[in-house]
């Protein structure tokens, strides 16, 4: 099996969550890039996606998110008001149903760079997909030659999906998160018994929160 095959789901790049931390934490433009130390037109061509940044210059902004968050917690200690996970996480979840293949979870991950989906029926969350899943069943399965790739392709998700990731109330503290996404790669944000959102392992390890 190809290369090409066995890397099904790429990582989610650093560029594409900086318009999202810097609408979450409530910046715009102009202080994101005081705090940063780089120019706002820099901020506003890397969230057009029309320049390539620097590794230094992508650093100094991660490092501010991570400032701007070290602060806000002890603000929040000091006062009672605790950073929540409703305030850090992606609004909107994109899910698959278990009847979809696994070459339409794989198609779906890849169209929106992300690396995990939850697996619903209707409102009701029954599973989950991550890329190391699919990668780890799609290789097993054709090493030892159990299912073709395309085999693999058509396999029902319900058959190799996941367990479900945690769901938290969106008023749940980060550092509760953070004991979650030690072991887990996602979390499902809820109100009011509905899912709302999901914050990711990446979204809390790229900007120092497991700290």
């Amino acid at each position: 099996m190809s290369s090409a095959r066995t890397a099904l789901i790429p990582q989610l790049p650093d560029l594409d969550k900086i318009r999202q931390m810097r609408k979450r934490l409530g910046l715009s433009q102009r202080e994101l890039a005081s705090l940063a130390g780089v120019s706002q037109s820099l901020i506003a061509k890397i969230e057009r996606g029309s320049i390539d940044p620097s590794y230094s210059n992508v650093r100094r902004i991660l490092f501010a998110f991570e400032d701007v968050l070290r602060k806000r917690k002890v603000e929040g200690v000091r006062s009672g008001a605790q950073l929540t996970v409703g305030d850090l996480a992606t609004k909107g979840v994109i899910s698959v149903s278990p009847d979809q293949t696994v070459g339409e979870a794989t198609e779906r991950m890849m169209k929106g760079r992300f690396t995990q989906l939850p697996v619903m029926v209707g409102e009701k969350v029954i599973g989950a997909l991550t890329d190391d899943r699919l990668r780890d069943y799609t290789i097993e399965a054709t090493k030892n030659r159990t299912k073709s790739y395309e085999e693999v392709m058509r396999t029902r998700i319900d058959e190799m999906m996941g367990e479900p990731f945690p769901i938290l109330s969106e008023d749940t503290p980060i550092d509760v998160a953070s004991l979650h996404l030690q072991r887990e790669e996602a979390i499902l944000i809820s109100r009011k018994g509905a899912i709302i959102g999901i914050l990711t392992s990446a979204d809390f390890l790229n900007l120092g929160l497991n700290q």
